[in-house]
């Protein structure tokens, strides 16, 4: 069996990235070919060849999570998702304070990573620990091409935790993802900074109109898309979708009438 080269965490004070070696290309286009696989079982089975050849393929591990979480097996993903942060967690020094940034190729496994973890967590109803992971995951790529904001505003937001919710809004303010504008909108309630509320629903309202009326509504139909696992943004896919994990915090009849009364404005 083929040995490969030990994978390193390379780093200074402000910055680091995960070093491959230089004789993983063809193990990395066999990754790149299964990820294409539709086939769940023939999928399954080349992944753990993938680990079996390279225990330290982190990306192998999780698109195994992957498969599982598409199976709602949480736990089982949960397990992939933990070993394959296990083994680049374990590179990092204790002390290390600085980035690993989305933009380094060579470190998309191990964000990819504490993504899945923290989403496994959140899934689950383990809201503290997945804003551990999510947290981390900002922390270390605070540029956030992953969207991981959006799942740590809906951890905060089961917790109850309104102001961190505006300290993530802050880091984005330009930022128009629907959990970023409806979740300042509830924090801002919430905190009882009304006009602010108000104001921030306008935005809110500009660019997705359509998960206010889909939060009032009495009635929700699901959307059917063409396209699975794309939304569209201010589209009605969008605007179920956000109901659908969110609506159960948009149910105090105070916040509903703010959100008529700001439609009908």
């Amino acid at each position: 069996m083929k040995k490969y080269d030990k994978l390193k965490f390379k780093h200074s004070q402000n910055d680091g990235v995960f070093d491959w070696g230089t004789n993983r290309s063809e193990l990395f286009e066999r990754f790149y070919n299964t990820d294409e696989i539709l086939d769940y079982e023939v999928a399954e089975s080349e992944f753990i060849m993938i680990i079996r050849e390279d225990k330290e393929f982190i990306d192998a591990y999780n698109s195994l999570a992957w498969l599982q979480m598409e199976e709602y097996n949480y736990g089982s993903a949960q397990s992939y998702f933990s070993e394959a942060y296990e083994i680049g967690n374990s590179l990092i020094p204790k002390e290390f304070r600085g980035k690993i940034e989305w933009g380094h190729i060579d470190n998309r496994p191990f964000l990819r990573s504490i993504h899945g973890l923290g989403l496994s967590f959140l899934l689950v109803g383990e809201f503290q620990q997945a804003q551990k992971f999510f947290e981390q995951n900002l922390e270390y790529n605070p540029n956030d091409n992953q969207g991981i904001r959006s799942l740590l505003i809906q951890s905060y937001i089961a917790c109850g935790e309104f102001k961190k919710i505006l300290n993530v809004c802050h880091l984005f303010p330009d930022d128009i993802l629907a959990d970023t504008l409806y979740g300042k909108v509830l924090a801002l309630f919430s905190l009882n900074k009304i006009e602010e509320a108000q104001i921030t629903l306008e935005k809110a309202f500009k660019y997705s109109p359509l998960i206010a009326k889909e939060l009032i509504s009495k009635k929700h139909k699901p959307v059917l898309n063409n396209q699975p696992g794309i939304i569209t943004v201010g589209g009605q896919d969008e605007a179920y979708e956000y109901w659908k994990r969110m609506g159960q915090y948009w149910t105090n009849p105070n916040i509903i009438e703010f959100l008529k009364n700001g439609i009908n404005k």
